[in-house]
Parts: C-alpha cells; sequence; structure tokens
C-alpha cells in the first residue's frame, strides 16, 4: 500500500484479498503513482499458502505446498533471494503404492502410468475436436490402476473425474517440474509480500460499482475508490457473503458457478522417524484402502517427526464435515495398512486443515466443471474498467497453483494501469 493510503477512505485503486493475486497486484501497483488500499479479511495474508511451525521446529503447508512447473514457476526466483529451501526431484523420488497387504512392483506401476498417459492423449484428442466433457467420461474405468488414477486426479484439480471438464487435464502448462517446499510455501508468499501494508480483519460486506467509481463497504467502514480488483474465490463470490449493487452481470455470475472450489486438505501427524528409519522404506505411499479411496503419505518429510496425509475431492469434504478425528482415523488406518496396528501406539497428536470450512476462502482451488472450461477466460474480463477479476480460477494455463494466482494478479494490476493511460 502506497503510503498515502494508509486508511479507509478514498484511493484510485481498491484490492480485495491478499492472497498471492492481492500480493501481487498490490506490488505491481506500488511501482506506480496510483494510490490504492489493500483489504483482507483474514487476520494474516497468504490466502490459501499457509504455513505453521510445528514444535520439532518443521514447518508445516496447511496449503499450497509444491513449486509446480518450476522453471516457469516466478516464486523459485524469490525462494532463491529469500533463502528458502525446496527439495529437486532427484532428492525427493516418486511415491510408493501399496495395495492389498503388499507394495505393487514398479512394472505395474509404469503400466498405470503409461495408461493415464493413454488416457491423457484420449482428453487432448477430444479437446482438439472441440469437445469439453468431463474426465470420468474420457477415461478407461476397466484398468486395474483407476483407483489410483482418479485419486491423482483429484489431488491436481481438488475435485472428483465427474466434476471435471478434460480442459482442466490438458490446458495447464505442466513442465513435469514440481519442488516442494522445506521452509513452507505459506512462508514463501508470506515474506515475499511483507513489503505490502495490508488491513487485515477487515471483511468486505459489498461493492456498489455504480456511478463513475467503486464504493466498498468493510467491517470498518468504507472505501471509495475509482476501480476495484476483486481476488476473492470463486467460493466466495458464489456465496453472496460479498454484496454487489448493482448485480454482477449474468455472464460473470455464470461464470463464477461454473468454476466451484473443491476440497483439498493436508493433515501432520506427530510421530518419531526413527520408526521409518529402515533404509527400503519409502519416502511416500499411497496406501488403498478396502471400501474408501486411496490416501497419500508422506513419511519423515525432510527429517521431521512427522507423517503428512493428503486427501481431495469428496473424501475431503466427507471427512472435514465429519470433524478432525475422522481425518486422524483415516490416516492412521493408512499408516497402519502398511506398517501393522502397533503403529497407532507411536502417533502423537496432530494437525489438519479444513478449506471447505474457512469462511474467508471455503474451499481449496477451482475446477472447470464438464463443458466449462471457457469460463476461466470469462471470469478473468474486467466490467466497465472498473472491476477487474483475478485469482488461480482466472487462469487460462496455471489454474489451481499459487503462481497462477500471482500472474493473475500481475495481469489484473496491468489492466489497471493501462486504463489509466488511456484517459492521460
Amino acid at each position: 500500500m502506497n503510503p498515502k493510503s494508509a486508511h479507509l477512505s478514498s484511493v484510485d485503486v481498491v484490492i480485495i484479498g491478499a492472497g498471492a493475486a492481492g500480493l501481487a497486484a498490490a506490488r505491481r501497483l506500488k511501482e506506480s503513482s496510483l494510490q490504492f488500499i489493500l483489504l483482507e479479511a483474514d487476520n494474516r495474508i497468504g490466502g490459501r499458502a499457509h504455513s505453521e511451525i510445528m514444535p520439532d521446529g518443521s514447518v508445516f503447508d496447511l496449503g499450497c505446498h509444491w513449486l509446480h512447473s518450476a522453471s516457469i514457476n516466478p516464486f523459485v526466483e524469490v525462494a532463491d533471494s529469500l533463502n528458502i529451501r525446496y527439495a529437486r526431484p532427484e532428492g525427493y523420488g516418486p511415491a510408493a503404492y501399496f495395495k492389498d497387504g503388499k507394495f505393487l512392483p514398479d512394472f505395474e506401476v509404469s503400466q498405470g502410468f503409461e495408461q493415464m498417459e493413454v488416457q491423457r492423449q484420449k482428453m487432448l484428442t477430444a479437446w482438439r475436436k472441440g469437445i469439453d466433457r468431463s474426465v470420468l467420461d474420457t477415461v478407461d474405468r476397466e484398468h486395474p490402476f483407476t483407483e489410483f488414477s482418479d485419486y491423482y486426479y483429484a489431488l491436481n484439480t481438488s475435485s472428483d473425474i465427474d466434476q471435471t471438464s478434460i480442459g482442466d487435464m490438458v490446458s495447464y502448462n505442466d513442465t513435469g517440474e514440481n519442488w516442494p517446499v522445506i521452509d513452507g510455501y505459506g512462508s514463501l508468499v508470506s515474506r515475499w509480500g511483507a513489503d505490502v501494508a495490508a488491513h487485515l480483519n477487515t471483511r468486505v460486506l459489498s461493492i456498489s460499482w455504480a456511478g463513475t467509481g467503486v464504493r466498498v463497504e468493510t467491517s470498518k467502514g468504507s472505501v471509495s475508490a475509482a476501480q476495484a480488483i476483486i481476488t476473492t474465490s470463486t467460493g466466495v463470490l458464489a456465496s453472496g457473503a460479498i454484496r454487489f449493487t448493482p448485480e454482477l452481470p449474468v455472464e460473470k455470475l455464470d461464470a463464477i458457478h461454473a468454476l466451484p472450489l473443491g476440497n483439498f486438505n493436508r493433515i501432520r501427524l506427530s510421530i518419531d522417524r526413527r520408526h521409518f528409519a529402515h533404509p527400503d522404506f519409502p519416502q511416500r505411499v499411497i496406501v488403498a484402502r478396502k471400501d474408501a479411496p486411496p490416501i497419500l503419505l508422506s513419511l519423515r518429510p525432510y527429517e521431521s517427526n512427522s507423517v503428512i496425509g493428503l486427501s481431495a475431492g469428496r473424501y475431503a469434504d466427507w471427512l472435514e464435515k465429519s470433524g478432525p478425528e475422522a481425518f486422524r482415523q483415516a490416516s492412521l488406518d493408512a499408516l497402519c495398512e502398511v506398517f501393522g496396528f502397533e503403529m497407532r501406539k507411536h502417533v502423537g497428536e496432530d494437525r489438519q486443515s479444513a478449506w471447505r470450512g474457512n469462511p474467508f476462502i471455503r474451499g481449496a482451488y477451482s475446477t472447470s466443471q464438464p463443458g466449462q472450461f471457457y469460463q476461466r477466460i470469462k471470469l478473468a474480463e474486467p466490467i466497465d474498467d472498473k472491476l477487474f477479476f483475478c485469482g488461480e480460477a482466472t487462469s487460462a494455463d496455471a489454474f489451481c497453483t499459487c503462481h497462477g494466482a500471482r500472474l493473475t494478479g500481475e495481469r489484473a494490476a496491468a489492466e489497471v494501469l493501462q486504463t489509466r493511460s488511456l484517459f492521460q
């Protein structure tokens, strides 16, 4: 925030939301002569990038954790400049697979990934023919690797395959370089955005965009501005928690509802890493369980005293709604499936995310529903050069990622500056 905009009153631009997109927009406007104000409903910056320090000193990311498509991810350079550690692929091996009481042999795993590549090619062929349908309607349901591939797709999109457009599968710019942030992606984002002042605990109640500018009513007063950059998640926008006057155009509302947030939660179980000291133990294992979706477990990540489990899609919603004990027990069941029942007595406290219940976000990341991928572009379109939209849901090729959110924030700020130059 520029020094001149240190209070809720009148500014050139109001930025709503201090996640990666809002911080990026603010950092870009900070380089200009425009006065702006950055509003955040939560008590911290970062949005879905959120790290906590655990009792053993290790860092746990409740939200995003991987520097996806690392060679084109601008946060890699930021991490290097801030001396924030991340792991490269050679230091963080692929997951093992455990099913029916044993680890799957390498050749079966290879066949599974070969089948996923066949599925991806089928999706790509359909997409090139102008067909936008669900992943479910495209993939082979008879392959023995199906339950694992379904789980992978849910991890990637935070939604199940019947809810997901193949556009999300084929349009994402994936370089295959996915580097986990040892010191925390949330810590990375918060340190990167620390030089931008944000009004925390300031919930936006309504946005009036009639007339020549915008007026934003908040829990701490009102702000008048010429323009607004809205980074709020589609989960919050679809809920009606922010009232727009006049109502947003039907086309914009359609885009918001066509890009709902799925769910993706992480749990950290405290456990002495010496219980996984055997050199043959994998770093990560996906455990298939009877009558329940698989769960991926990271064992003693970065030599910490922990096991981390992941849930996604409808199953993540079910576990979250059932309460913290449900996710804990599901993760313990998976752990004991591999290492035996005795492992339970070695597990201590846990820490877990619950993104669906977070009132400031209301889910994990966006999914384009079948037939609706084009709505990402529609959601990104400004309205009357007054309302500008950004956030990972508005990205056409880096959705569901923190760096995608950042790039859209920079894009929205550039759009604002472009409109200003046209009238000078």
